[in-house]
């Protein structure tokens, strides 16, 4: 029989912390197995041989931390002993302190989350990698800076996060993004054993809410194509490349930023999406060509088509994300120019040709082929039928639309 128990040792000095550790008793041998937490004599309940949560909210979160990796630690060891009790073979003491001490370093929620962010980064997901981030980033202000154990995480911490996002003006679909993208970093650590799956995420909002119209319509571009710009200014740049993602079947702005000029041959815009790595080929229109033209003088160096990313000097990301944020910038000037009631931004060109090409009649499965998606079951269906001499023709139709006088 073995028993373990968590102990507490008080520090010899005055007003020192003392020591957590764990008693381990097998067959008469006693070992001590000390932690690397320290706590007051008062956050001790000798009766419940727990840690006692109290003091400041600051201090509570600590001790809330110390308790649920201590609970882990003790989790691990009652793991190890019932594995050797079913393996009936004999074993010592010692024989589990020395598994217990070839487990990986315990890792905690944020740590966790920033190894799944190195992760996607040396894997070149760096979409996914900045989304993960960013959702640590968010979580990490709602808890204060106070980190805590994936296995401590509860039903009432996320919905308390939900709560906490909706009070800083978050809308219900960035909300549920921020959750959706916790709840798969979650499955990652119920994965690799961090935690057993409580289903955390049953009472927040995960899925997508009906949002307000984000298309505009032909005639609106075509009014902004018409407002009278400075050539070469940014706004006039930001107009251009909001137009050329309409032509180029509402390329997303991220995947504009990264075309190269070797991407277009033999009359074809050949690419693989940055977001679903998809390979997509588009037919390549002598319209694309002429926003192109007015700006060859500015990346003439440079292996890119457009001067969004003017320097392949591994700072690519930032430079893009940079772009993305001025022009964004310049085409809500642009909107309140053309009097739109609705922001103007590079995600309304995405939504802007694919309602256009659904008012054309154009069929849902050649929409979602234009547009790269892979995740539409209800069309996916259809995309190894759908040639790109199709879709290609149903572009061709949209831009002489929206060209037409």
């Amino acid at each position: 029989m073995t028993s373990l128990r968590l102990k507490f040792r008080p520090s010899t000095a005055n007003g020192k912390e003392g020591t957590l550790f764990f008693i381990l008793t097998h067959r008469r041998a006693t070992r001590t197995i000390y932690t690397e937490f320290h706590i007051k004599p008062n956050e001790w309940n000798d009766y419940s041989s727990a840690v006692k949560i109290s003091g400041t909210p600051e201090r509570q979160a600590q001790l809330q931390l110390i308790a649920s990796k201590v609970n882990w630690s003790y989790k691990l060891l009652k793991s190890i002993i019932a594995e050797k009790e079913t393996s009936c073979v004999e074993y010592s003491a010692d024989d589990i302190i020395e598994a217990y001490r070839r487990l990986p370093p315990y890792q905690t929620w944020f740590c966790f989350i920033r190894d799944m962010v190195e992760m996607k980064i040396s894997t070149g997901r760096m979409g996914t990698a900045k989304t993960y981030r960013d959702a640590l980033s968010s979580f990490a202000k709602f808890r204060n800076g106070e980190d805590i154990t994936a296995d401590a995480l509860e039903p009432r911490h996320i919905a308390q996060y939900e709560a906490w996002l909706k009070s800083r003006g978050l809308n219900r679909n960035s909300s549920s993004c921020y959750l959706r993208t916790l709840r798969t970093l979650y499955r990652k650590a119920v994965e690799t054993g961090l935690t057993m799956d409580k289903d955390i995420f049953r009472h927040v909002f995960t899925g997508f809410a009906k949002t307000a119209k984000r298309a505009i319509t032909i005639e609106s571009v075509r009014k902004i194509r018409q407002i009278k710009l400075d050539d070469g200014s940014p706004i006039a740049f930001a107009r251009d490349m909001f137009i050329l993602s309409i032509y180029l079947q509402g390329m997303a702005f991220v995947d504009l930023a990264y075309l190269k000029k070797t991407d277009v041959r033999n009359g074809l815009l050949m690419y693989k999406r940055k977001k679903t790595r998809q390979n997509l080929a588009i037919g390549w229109e002598p319209q694309m060509q002429e926003i192109v033209n007015l700006y060859t003088h500015l990346t003439k160096e440079s292996p890119y088509l457009l001067p969004i990313i003017t320097k392949p000097d591994g700072t690519e990301r930032q430079q893009y994300e940079k772009m993305e944020h001025n022009v964004n910038r310049n085409l809500k000037k642009l909107g309140c120019m053309a009097g739109l009631n609705i922001p103007l931004t590079t995600y309304v060109a995405r939504h802007t040709w694919a309602s256009t090409m659904r008012d054309l009649g154009v069929d849902l499965s050649i929409i979602s082929t234009g547009l790269g998606h892979d995740s539409l079951r209800t069309t996916q269906i259809y995309l190894s039928t759908i040639d790109n001499a199709s879709v290609t023709k149903a572009n061709q139709m949209m831009i002489n639309k929206l060209l037409a006088d």
